[in-house]
């Protein structure tokens, strides 16, 4: 199995499996009412996080067949694009509600994908 979709798979299983804890976490606190008045929905947020970081993921290891040396730059630089672009998908739910819904679970799901980010960054370092 190649290695792109090795990630690519794996990618598909964190999120689904975050994304299902998550939706049952907040049906369970029975907050799902917010979702419609902010514009915003658990799976669009999931959506995002995962296609940031699925071109995330290509761009990484496109860098670490073409440029070993520089893969640690090309993960910032890709990062720092990833960065700016979920704040400006998120920026219009900023501050709309008082017990901050939007942007907590907004950093939930980027914090996710980071950490697979992350995951995936190490690895091609590392080169396992």
């Amino acid at each position: 199995m190649s290695k792109y979709l090795k990630y690519i798979l794996l990618l598909l299983a964190v999120a689904g499996g975050i994304y299902g804890i998550h939706y049952f976490v907040l049906a369970g606190q029975d907050v799902q009412h917010y979702w419609v008045q902010s514009g915003y929905s658990l799976q669009g947020l999931y959506l995002f996080g995962f296609i940031a970081s699925f071109f995330v993921t290509i761009l990484v290891l496109l860098g670490q067949w073409l440029m070993p040396q520089n893969v640690g730059f090309i993960f910032l630089g890709v990062m720092t694009v990833k960065a700016i672009g979920s704040y400006l998908f998120i920026k219009n739910g900023l501050n709309k509600f008082e017990n901050d819904f939007i942007e907590y679970n907004f950093l939930v799901v980027f914090f996710v994908f980071l950490f697979f980010d992350v995951f995936v960054a190490f690895k091609a370092i590392n080169k396992t």
